[in-house]
This record gives structure tokens, sequence and C-alpha cells, in this order.
């Protein structure tokens, strides 16, 4: 049986102070053309936006006096749902990708992960480069460094570094992004256990 996709509703924009909703005694009032009208009581700012068929909108409730718009409520409302939903598109992470090394990983197989993380890189992904240590290969770190450094260079057209290769565990850790590239200097022994500068 084919599971059903999930129902996402529309975001909900909290409905605005308006009309006879707003109880301050006089607000800053704009004009449906975007004329300042300077401030005048509530009760007549509500008139002028009766007589023109629309709706005076509290804007800037905080502000002092509070700052009211004559709009079409609608309107005003679709415009907001628009902008919304733009966010919310916008503000969606890049996924990030994940490629494995090894310290004694053979030419041709690096030759493939280069490839296949320069496809991810061209695609605008992050990508989380992890080099496992098996056995006693952890007494050789700095072989583990010049592999990540290696790896690094061959994407440099297309990549620079995020942060740099950091030991986690038996695990060396290192985040490739899009933009150009910086460089990854030499490590220092003594900074080898945590982070290479």
């Amino acid at each position: 049986m084919a599971r059903r996709k999930k129902y996402k509703p529309a975001p909900r924009i909290p409905r605005p102070i308006m009309n006879e909703r707003i109880f301050a005694r006089e607000v800053f009032v704009i004009g449906s053309d975007g004329e300042k009208l300077g401030v005048i009581p509530t009760t007549e700012g509500i008139a002028k936006a009766k007589a023109e068929e629309l709706d005076l909108i509290l804007v800037a409730p905080k502000a002092k006096p509070p700052v009211a718009k004559i709009l079409d409520y609608g309107k005003w409302q679709y415009e907001q749902k628009k902008s919304a939903a733009k966010n919310r598109s916008s503000g969606k992470a890049k996924s990030t990708k994940g490629i494995r090394l090894g310290v004694r990983i053979a030419e041709g197989d690096l030759e493939v992960r280069v490839k296949r993380a320069r496809e991810f890189l061209e695609k605008g992904h992050k990508l989380r480069v992890v080099l496992q240590f098996k056995g006693r290969e952890m007494v050789h770190f700095d072989l583990a460094i010049e592999k990540m450094k290696e790896f690094a260079s061959r994407l440099d057209d297309v990549s620079k570094i995020e942060a740099l290769p950091k030991r986690m565990g038996r695990q060396l850790i290192m985040i490739l992004n899009t933009e150009k590239s910086q460089k990854l200097s030499t490590p220092n022994s003594e900074n080898n256990e945590d982070k290479v500068e």
C-alpha cells in the first residue's frame, strides 16, 4: 500500500489589529497612496479608510504614536502569505554530502572520490570529508593530514575549506564549501591532537 503524503498547511499569518480593534486614541496615518496624513484621532482615520472602501491596519503598534496604514485587507493578507512562502523556500539549508577516505587509499580510489566530491560541490552541496583511522594508523597522523591536503588541493578550483581537519576520536573531519579555496597549511606536531592550523 502506497504511503500518503503528509499535508502541510499554509503558514498562518497573525490577524492584524485593524479598524475598530485599534484601541489607541490617536494614530499616525499613512494614506493608501503612501502619503503621510499625520497624527489624527483613530475614529477619523477609520472614517477616512471607510470612505475609500478600505481598512485602517496597524502596522507599527509599538511606535509612539502607533502607525496605521489605509490598505485593502485582502490584498495585504495575500502579500503577507506570498512573502512568508518566499522566505520559507529561500531559507532551506544546503544539504551536506559525505566522502570517506582512508590513510592507505589507492590512487584510483582517491580519484573516484575526488570526481564524486566535485559533482556534489558543483550542485551546491557542502562536503564533509571523513578520514577513518584503522588499527595502528593513528600513529601516522602526518600522513592523514597530507592525504586531506592532497584531496582539498584537487578540488581547489571549485571549493574552499570551511572547517580545517579536526581529529574526533578515530576520525579526521574536514568541511569543504563551494566558494574559492583557502590554502591548507602543513600541520605542527603540537596541534595534531585537535586542529590543524
